[in-house]
This record gives C-alpha cells, structure tokens and sequence, in this order.
C-alpha cells in the first residue's frame, strides 16, 4: 500500500485538515480508478487511527481499495456553530475525487465510522446519497437516548459516557433541549424517500454504550424501510473489539 497524508486547505472550515490516504500499489490488481472506503474515526482519535490501530494498510491491499481518512476533532462531523464538519466532508469528497484516481461510480464508494464516526459515516451516508453501503461500528447516534444501566458498572465506558455525552448535547441538541435538524435520524430517513444506501451495524455484546443506541437505530431504519443488517458479537467499546470487526466490516461493505 502507498500511503499519503496529505494538508487538505478547506475553503469550508479556513484551515488545513489532515487527510490520510491508503492507496493499493505493489503487485496490486487493481486499476485505477479504485474503489473507496471513507472512514471517520472516533472520538479523541484522527484518521491516523485506522492505520495505526485497525491496520487499514493491510486490508487496503487485500481488498484492492483505496482509503480515505480525514482528521476532524471531536465535532461529531456535523455542522455546528463551531465549524461546518458536514459540509466539509462534502468539499473533501469533491476535491479528492479531482485530484486522486478515485472511482466516482455510487457503487464504488462506501462509508465507514467508529463509535462518534459512526454517526457521521451514518448521517453523511444519508444526506449526501454518494453511497452504496455503509457501516455504523459502536454507534451512539441519539443524544437522548437514556442509557443503559449496565453502562454505569463498567468503568471504561461510564467514564467515556460522562464525557462524550456532554458534548453530543452540545452539538446534536439545540437551546431547548431538542434534537437538531441535522442529527434528527427520523427526519434524514424519512427525506431520502426510498434512495437508501444498505446500512451495516455492527455491536459488541458488551457495549452498553453503543448497544440500546444500535438497537435503536435498526428499529428506524426498519420503519423507513431502509435495508439494514445488524450484527452484534463478542466485544465492547473499545479498540480491541474494533480491530477484531474493521476487516470483516470492510469485507462486507465491497462484497457486493
């Protein structure tokens, strides 16, 4: 795999963002344009994450595809008061697909998150209707929710709740308490009619963060009668589970 990183100048946000880049090389198959994978990553992490933790160089070769992993902070990757992260995301697929040999086919672009980036790989995937699949990992995708009692015995994930919570209000809940526009699955769901992409979630048993959050979410996407398939298997929130689920994730997002 080549791997660049590249200083995206984002007219959207007025600064540069940093954007790592897995491309197949060697004695790869593949021929450009490549099929791509979009990948957001989770709270205090970067894109740097899946290179670094869930060996996004590796699968890159084995599956013959590029990805493609912007560094956004802890913005929830939506537009905020702070920055316009969503409409970002919008530039930075645009712009990459001009400068990079990347396949601009529906069929050949998917979209993956990890616990915060699973919201935005969720939501993006939605909106923007440049997808063919994505894959929600541990998401927490409703900021009002109540959580799950077992959450409050396990002491990694309380701590993490305690903390990501306050700011999941602060982005995705507006001055009185209610959900934003922007963050409200129902009113996404029900305005991408009947172009929806499949949508993956994908659990540990023991993440009772994310848990009642995935259940949730499929029950939706069911009533809209958005294609879902969600899988729950041995795990929690954290990257030992993530590292154990990104390469079958990824299998399954360009299987078909």
């Amino acid at each position: 795999m080549m791997r660049l990183t590249i200083s995206f100048p984002s007219t959207t946000l007025l600064r540069p963002v940093e954007i790592q880049v897995g491309l197949p090389s060697g004695f790869s198959t593949a021929r450009p344009p490549y099929r791509t994978l979009w990948a957001l990553h989770c709270a205090m992490e970067s894109g740097v994450f899946f290179f670094e933790s869930l060996d996004a160089a590796g699968i890159a070769d084995r599956e013959q595809v590029a990805i493609v992993a912007p560094s956004l902070g802890n913005g929830y990757f939506i537009n905020s008061v702070a920055e316009a992260q969503g409409d970002f995301l919008q530039e930075m697929f645009i712009a990459l697909h001009e400068i990079l040999p990347l396949s601009s086919r529906k069929e050949d672009n998917v979209v993956l998150g990890v616990s915060m980036g699973a919201f935005g790989a969720l939501r993006w995937g939605l909106e923007c209707r440049c997808f063919a699949r994505v894959a929600a990992v541990s998401g927490v995708f409703d900021a009002l929710l109540p959580p799950d009692e077992r959450l409050m015995k396990k002491r990694a994930q309380r701590a993490l709740y305690l903390s990501i919570g306050r700011v999941m209000q602060r982005l995705l809940l507006d001055a009185d308490g209610r959900t934003r526009p922007e963050a409200d699955f129902p009113r996404l769901l029900q305005a991408t009619g009947t172009d929806f992409p499949q949508i993956y979630l994908y659990c540990g048993e023991e993440d009772y963060l994310s848990l009642s959050q995935t259940d949730k979410m499929e029950e939706l996407c069911r009533h809209f009668a958005c294609p879902v398939q969600r899988h729950v298997s041995a795990g929690e929130h954290d990257a030992a589970y993530w590292r154990g689920i990104f390469p079958r994730a990824v299998n399954e997002l360009f299987a078909n």
